[in-house]
């Protein structure tokens, strides 16, 4: 089945099993990291994405929530050919007026109850440093517990593992990390939060949340996030966004913690993907006395603020916050949520989470959500397989509106045709 329309091109049937770049990149990399779709991409520009059979696909994933100001963006691009041509591509942890420039316009952007920035590589780093804060403030303060959720998904790495999915996460280790604390996720709209089964109120150091969670992009029920905060506050405990996929613009706001209310002031946000819609660059943003509560506290690394990164991640900070960017996203917001809640309903749809320009969609069966998937892809149109009953799309910022329509017509017709009588 050929396609052609102004946003896709399907020439030849997609790869769903191996090809021969798929069998030799797989032959040199763990079993663990394979993709469960070995599409090869060719070129990515915008919200389009090229294979190397001529196909042209709707990128419905961001990459993986990345490219928010769109693949290969203009701007970027030239921001990043100057600092090439500038002949400082590395500059260890010395200073750097590029690094300067970034970090004037991060802080300047965020909310003034951040004023210190950690530069770092990657959303793991991010977490990591953010658990190492929270732990010498705890130990400063005569704290003890951290409270995070079940279900949630903080990164890779020895500390991630510690405070994200569940209690046993970290057993590969055999190290363990009896002051954290999980909550059940509230997956029912009518939860509220409940502080009687935490530990003894005085000893909790901080509450670490991701914004949203990642599987199915499940957001905390109204009022949830407010009470949560207000009662940190009350005993004196720390609140902590992972704002890795909900951050730059996402849910609308700057940061995804905002559209949950005016009066949420976090004391540490962990940032990524969005930062550079592009290269490998982190930041957590905080406060002067929690960030420097220990001077030794070695909080950089080999590549930290490096000068291509920070090119990158300042022209792209430039380009979301333009007043025309941004008056054009809440356009595609409101095409998008109203696009994507019109699914609910359909056969084997349980629910609909749809917030800013993520969305998830939850089914009875994980292999309906991957046959949707497939069938999406088929035609043209990329979500994220999340190997669970779920699929999730986080479009780039940039797609236009009719984009969104197509995208999501095929969508609706992937779910009626692989949840017909046939697939019951």
């Amino acid at each position: 089945m050929k396609i052609q329309t102004k946003y896709r091109r399907v020439v030849r049937e997609p790869a769903f099993e191996h090809n021969a770049l798929s069998d030799s990149i797989r032959a040199l990399e763990p079993k663990a990291v394979a993709q469960s779709i070995p599409l090869t991409w060719r070129k990515a520009e915008d919200f389009c994405v090229f294979d190397d059979q001529g196909n042209k696909y709707l990128d419905m994933t961001s990459g993986i929530f990345v490219t928010n100001s769109g693949h290969a963006n203009r701007a970027i691009r030239h921001a990043i050919r100057a600092q090439l041509d500038s002949g400082l591509l590395f500059a260890y942890n010395y200073p750097t007026r590029i690094k300067d420039q970034f970090l004037k316009k991060l802080l300047g952007l965020s909310p003034k109850y951040f004023n210190r920035a950690i530069l770092l590589n990657s959303g793991s780093e991010a977490v990591d440093t953010a658990y190492k804060l929270v732990k010498l403030w705890a130990a400063k303060h005569g704290k003890r517990h951290i409270v995070t959720f079940n279900g949630s998904y903080h990164g890779r790495g020895l500390s991630n593992d510690l405070i994200c999915g569940r209690k046993d996460k970290a057993s590969w280790s055999g190290v363990k990390d009896d002051t954290v604390h999980f909550l059940p996720f509230p997956y029912e709209g009518s939860a509220r939060f409940d502080p009687k089964s935490l530990p003894r109120h005085d000893r909790i150091a901080a509450f670490f949340l991701e914004t949203f969670q990642g599987w199915g992009a499940w957001f905390y029920p109204p009022g949830y996030v407010n009470d949560l905060c207000a009662f940190a506050r009350r005993v004196g405990a720390l609140v902590c966004f992972d704002e890795m996929q909900a951050g730059f613009y996402r849910l609308g706001p700057l940061y995804g913690y905002m559209s949950y209310g005016p009066d949420i002031r976090p004391d540490i946000i962990c940032l990524g993907k969005g930062l550079a819609s592009c290269l490998p660059i982190s930041a957590v943003l905080s406060r002067k006395d929690i960030v420097d509560i220990d001077p030794s506290a070695d909080l950089h690394g080999t590549h930290s603020g490096n000068p291509l990164c920070c090119a990158a991640a300042l022209a792209n900070l430039r380009f979301l916050s333009q007043r025309g960017q941004l008056a054009g996203l809440r356009r595609r917001i409101r095409v998008f949520e109203g696009a994507m809640n019109s699914l609910a309903g359909l056969p084997s749809v349980r629910q609909v989470n749809a917030r800013g320009l993520i969305a998830g969609i939850i089914f009875d069966k994980a292999e309906t959500a991957t046959a949707i998937v497939r069938a999406c892809v088929r035609q043209g149109v990329l979500p994220v397989c999340t190997n669970r009953n779920s699929i999730k799309l986080a479009p780039p910022l940039t797609i236009a509106p009719d984009a969104i329509q197509e995208a999501v017509a095929v969508l609706r017709g992937a779910i009626l045709e692989t949840s017909g009588p046939a697939h019951g």
